[in-house]
């Protein structure tokens, strides 16, 4: 009887304090292997862009106490009728709160705000961020409807926790995933 009961326990008492930290290079890694953004916006021969979103650092708890923030480097091509068409380099800062969603065993965003929006060079003869605003807008969507990382089936605790409610905090520039 002891043994049965010692083996009801175990992994009870095992999934109740169990914890798991998600570090930035986790999610950075994460990212760079599930996240490629390629946008266009605009009409061919009036105001057109296309831009792609491929190098994005992760910062947990570093702005703000209670967010993550994604700084996005990337290339756009521009063209306006009548000019030559021109490369910039767009910087784009995100913040978001996470959130861990049960039924997908994944961290999500939620309530992503830009932070700030730098274009380089901006000598345009239109409003640039007027014309890439869109596109931003689009990659901030593309961000909130793809996990920025997943629990692992495989390891036992990220198992454990995956199927349980656990609460998400971030203490130290990680996310822990805990009971």
């Amino acid at each position: 009887m002891s043994r049965i009961l010692t083996t009801l326990i175990i992994p009870v008492l095992l999934c109740s304090c169990a914890s798991y930290s998600v570090t930035e290079g986790d999610i950075q890694s994460y990212l760079d292997k599930k996240t490629k953004v390629e946008r266009t916006v605009g009409i061919k021969g009036v105001a057109y862009a296309n831009i792609k979103f491929n190098d994005i650092t992760v910062g947990i708890g570093r702005v703000s106490a209670d967010r993550i923030n994604l700084d996005a480097k990337s290339k756009a091509k521009v063209t306006i009728y009548n000019q030559p068409s021109q490369e910039l380099a767009l910087n784009v800062n995100f913040s978001a709160i996470p959130y861990y969603d049960k039924d997908e065993g994944a961290i999500f965003l939620k309530n992503l705000e830009v932070e700030n929006l730098d274009i380089q060079p901006n000598n345009l003869n239109v409003p640039t961020k007027a014309l890439l605003s869109p596109i931003v807008e689009m990659v901030g969507q593309f961000l909130l409807t793809r996990p920025v990382y997943r629990l692992n089936e495989d390891d036992f605790k990220q198992a454990a926790l995956k199927t349980a409610r656990p609460e998400l905090l971030i203490k130290n520039h990680t996310l822990v995933v805990q009971m």
